[in-house]
């Protein structure tokens, strides 16, 4: 049975905006992500024991659904381009996103891409030595919208599914979401 692409998790929005605020801290006060934010990449991997014991209550809420924090990133869109399409590194196929800051208006959206284009491209290596697929010259237009979610509550995200981040709707940046992966993926989430 194939996996859907996502699945909108429940989070009290007081206990939402704690977390999010706690990671907006740490990341000012514990990493350098805000010393030069305009030049960051999307992708930010950091020091998950670091963020766990500086926000407590984020490890509880995934404690709580089951799921053992294993490594933390956070994506960070400055402009209005968000992220091209692409499909991430294996083996990780589920993770969560957690909204932190300036997500409103911001669509996560999965494509089915047909053979015959996926064939066009090959992996990319990333600066972590791990394949993924670059398909920015993939035209859109060809493709099937199969999916959509604004990033307003935690989200099961399928990684494994052709995905961009639409940040046209954005009025307010740098965007910021957490992305967690976990020892024990929430792939349950994603089945039909």
């Amino acid at each position: 049975m194939p996996l859907k692409p996502y699945h909108v998790l429940d989070c009290d929005p007081d206990l939402q905006r704690t977390i999010a605020d706690s990671v907006v801290t740490f990341l000012q006060t514990q990493t350098d992500l805000f010393a030069d934010l305009d030049s960051r990449s999307l992708w930010n991997k950091l020091d998950t024991v670091a963020l766990v014991r500086a926000v407590p209550d984020l490890a509880r809420y995934f404690l709580a659904l089951g799921l053992k924090l294993k490594e933390v990133a956070v994506t960070v869109c400055n402009n209005t381009e968000g992220a091209v399409l692409h499909i991430d590194e294996l083996p990780v196929v589920a993770k969560i996103n957690f909204p932190i800051l300036n997500t409103q208006g911001s669509l996560n959206q999965w494509y089915r891409v047909p053979t015959e284009l996926m064939s066009t491209v090959e992996p990319i290596v990333n600066e972590f030595g791990s394949k993924f697929y670059d398909l920015r010259s993939i035209d859109l237009a060809q493709c099937e919208k199969i999916a959509e979610v604004e990033m307003l509550k935690p989200v099961v995200f399928n990684s494994q599914i052709a995905h961009m981040i639409d940040t046209s709707q954005c009025s307010t940046f740098p965007r910021l979401v957490l992305t967690c992966m976990f020892f024990n993926e929430p792939v349950d989430f994603l089945k039909e």
